[in-house]
């Protein structure tokens, strides 16, 4: 250990790892994965031993030894510092930066819980339900394939009973001693998963989210750790957690959005669990009534497997769909008579209606107010952006633009700007139902923990009987009165700009026609729409979801994800022209780079071209090789550390992207 050097990552926008001497008047043996303090600059810093070395790249004289060492043993496992390792690599993202985010506050500002305590539970609770013959079929098969070291895909329609194959499963894991994570989309799903399971397994269910405290989490991660905490609920960051003896990961709804970073290290969670799952060699279960392409897409690949369940555990078939045409009925602040009516019929009967914004991502488009056309660009599969200030219609994937105009260039009529917001539905609704509790759900009016808490459980008890929102209603709730959903501007998510935009507008519908007749009445789907004739809403209405990807991925061989890898570099900055030259030598560098095969698209302004006083642009980068594209952000990385372009330029690389805005 006298000649060893210690290689620390610490929280810097740098991506190597800092050396230091060893310290020798230190009690404490270093050891890789403990916490420990170094000189850096003037200042004091805390770090992590990643790695212990023979030789150091930088002279002896001009190393400087560590200053102390927090723990007698590491806090950070060989699995997880693998993961994080992996990370850095696969994201090109400052390896100091990612121990920043995977290990608690708390442990980070040098603290430590005096009581771990332990989290074990004597016995689980008997509440089991009994099973349909799909979740019989389902629980076997699943258990069949998890003992081959398969990757399962759990496709189960909405209301089929996929949780309850979840719990099963996991009580397989600590019957026999491991430990499981469960891993949820969205804040507002924990506390429901969390009784759910913590009505089966009692006291051993541990919760990490956002809401959680610093110290708690600290317990929780170091008792996972430990093996003390069997069995932790958590969004996102959770998967971080270092687990003695992991026996099963499960991603519920694991086609979201919501478990992809969308700032800083932009990682995908669902991913992660694949690459958690293998270094601890234990069972990984992706459920989803509407599972993303990519994950369908690896099931066509022989790489996941999948099990179905498209039989619902109620009795009550999948719900009807009726379509409004908006081109024949106007409508005021979003709705049209015939919904209206329709809401009407279903509060006579005492029950609960959702009106469905799907509006989440999806940028302004023109749309002809007689024939339902929309401008496309001539050289992508997707839409035109409008942008009100200079008036342009723009692709954002090839540059293209054009000059918007106020009629339609097919039939002459006049060119309408889609898309309402929650707030404008929720005032009609209040006028046409005055007498009635409307109940807005968006991110605006659950902020907070206590109040998104008291929203659903509003809406779950039925005291309000019209609930409108967004994409966050759809998501794994279960509304026992709700009879009707009600989809106010289909045209918004079909003819997004987006080359994900139909698949998206797939899953919402599916998961927002999910929510309706669970119990015992047949469900009512009312799509508003200014294309009722189009192919792709039609493919939806008359089929499932399988039968729809079959024929929706097809778009995207030769060019899309999943079949070409993916990256965006995106810039910003309060001067545009700098934002741009700084991406134009990126795109130039790229394009030189001998035999490249990558194709590079951009820059263009990003979606919302100016946003907080600053100017924003892209690049895409596409190759069907991944190991070639990767390489290619290798060079690209080495390029802007040898060349100062990014002087008051603000930029980041997202690896596999799901946000193009």
């Amino acid at each position: 250990m006298n000649k060893a050097f210690l290689n620390v990552a610490i929280q810097a926008p740098v991506k190597t790892l800092f050396d230091y001497k060893i310290n020798h008047t230190s009690k404490i043996k270093p050891k890789i994965g403990q916490r420990i303090l170094v000189p850096f600059g003037k200042k004091k810093r805390l770090g992590f031993i990643h790695s212990i070395s023979k030789t150091s790249s930088i002279e002896s004289s001009k190393l400087k030894p560590f200053i102390e060492i927090l723990d007698k043993e590491p806090i950070i496992d060989k699995k997880t510092r693998a993961i994080i390792d992996w990370c850095s690599k696969y994201y090109h993202y400052p390896i100091g930066n990612i121990y920043a985010g995977a290990v608690p506050k708390y442990l980070r500002e040098s603290k430590y819980p005096k009581d771990i305590g332990s989290f074990l539970f004597s016995s689980l609770k008997e509440k089991r339900k009994a099973l349909t013959n799909t979740q019989k079929t389902a629980l076997a098969q699943c258990k069949k394939h998890l003992k081959m070291n398969e990757v399962v895909l759990l496709n189960g329609i909405t209301g089929s009973g996929k949780t309850e194959i979840y719990m099963r499963l996991i009580e397989s894991q600590l019957s026999k001693g491991n430990q499981a994570l469960f891993l949820v989309p969205e804040i507002g799903l924990t506390p429901q998963i969390s009784f759910v399971l913590g009505d089966r397994f009692g006291d051993m269910v541990k919760i990490i989210h956002s809401g959680t405290s610093a110290k708690k989490r600290a317990e929780i991660w170091l008792g996972a750790k430990e093996g003390k905490a069997q069995l932790v609920v958590g969004t996102r960051s959770a998967i971080f957690t270092p687990f003695a003896s992991l026996g099963i990961v499960v991603v519920d709804e694991e086609h979201d959005q919501s478990y992809k970073q969308q700032t800083g290290l932009m990682y995908s969670a669902r991913d992660l669990a694949v690459v958690k799952s293998k270094e601890h060699a234990s069972s990984l279960v992706l459920g989803s009534a509407t599972p993303s392409f990519e994950s369908l897409h690896n099931v066509d690949n022989k790489k996941y497997v999948s099990v179905e369940m498209n039989k619902r555990v109620f009795s009550t078939p999948s719900p009807k769909t009726k379509v409004i045409d908006l081109r024949i009925h106007q409508t005021n602040k979003g709705l049209t008579q015939p919904l209206i009516n329709d809401i009407k019929t279903q509060l006579k009967k005492n029950k609960q209606v959702l009106i469905y914004l799907n509006r989440r991502g999806y940028a302004p488009l023109t749309m002809c107010s007689e024939c339902g056309h929309i401008e496309e660009c001539p050289r992508c599969d997707s839409s035109l952006v409008l942008y009100k200030q200079s008036m342009l219609l723009r692709c954002h994937h090839c540059a293209f633009e054009k000059k918007a105009s106020d009629s339609c260039n097919l039939c002459e009529a006049e060119n309408i700007v889609i898309g309402k917001g929650t707030q404008k539905i929720e005032e009609c609704l209040r006028e046409e139902f005055p007498k009635e509790t409307v109940l807005r759900i968006d991110r605006d009016s659950t902020r907070s923990i206590k109040r998104r808490e008291e929203v659903f459980n509003m809406a779950r008890s039925g005291k309000a009987r019209i609930l409108v929102g967004t994409q966050m209603l759809t998501k794994g709730h279960d509304f026992p009165n709700l009879s009707m959903v009600a989809i106010v501007n289909a045209d918004q998510g079909i003819f997004g700009s987006d080359f994900r935009s139909g698949e998206r507008f797939a899953q919402h519908f599916f998961q927002a026609s999910g929510r309706a007749g669970r119990r015992d009445e047949r469900g009512l789907v009312v799509i508003q729409t200014n294309n009722p004739d189009n192919f792709l809403l039609k493919e939806i209405i008359t089929k499932d979801y399988l039968s729809f990807y079959s024929n929706a991925i097809l778009e995207r061989k030769g060019r899309w994800p999943p079949y070409n890898g993916a990256v965006l570099i995106r810039a910003e900055s309060i001067n545009k022209k700098k934002a741009f030259n700084f991406l134009s030598k990126i795109a130039g560098f790229c394009a030189a780079i001998p035999n490249n095969t990558t194709l590079i698209l951009g820059p263009v302004p990003s979606p919302i071209e100016r946003k907080l006083g600053k100017y924003r642009g892209q690049i895409l980068l596409l190759d069907t090789n991944k190991k070639k594209l990767h390489n290619t952000i290798n060079k690209v990385d080495l390029f802007l550390e040898k060349n100062i372009i990014n002087k008051m330029i603000k930029w980041q690389i997202d690896i596999d992207p799901l946000d193009m805005s």
